[in-house]
C-alpha cells in the first residue's frame, strides 16, 4: 500500500507545497486549474475580512479547503 503527494508552486504565492490534486483548491489560469496553498487562502479571507469591516461592503469568503486537500492521496485514486 503506498500513498503519493503532488508537489507544485502555489500560483499565487509561488511557495513549494504538497497537496491531494483531486481535492486542493484552485483557480483557473488560461485554462488549466492551478494550486493555492492553505498560507493563501488564510491571507485571502482575513484580507476580505479587513475589507468588509473597513467598507461594510459583504464580501464573499473563499470556502475552507476539503480536510485532505494537503494529506497524501493513496495510490489507487491517481
Amino acid at each position: 500500500m503506498a500513498y503519493a503527494t503532488v508537489f507544485s508552486p502555489c500560483v499565487n504565492c509561488g511557495r513549494l507545497f504538497g497537496y491531494n490534486p483531486h481535492k486542493v483548491p484552485s483557480i483557473p489560469v488560461n485554462g488549466v486549474r492551478e494550486p493555492v496553498c492553505r498560507p493563501c487562502i488564510d491571507a485571502e479571507n482575513a484580507r476580505r475580512r479587513a475589507a468588509m469591516i473597513a467598507t461594510g461592503i459583504d464580501l464573499e469568503l473563499l470556502p475552507d479547503p476539503h480536510p485532505e486537500a494537503y494529506e497524501p492521496i493513496h495510490e489507487s485514486e491517481l
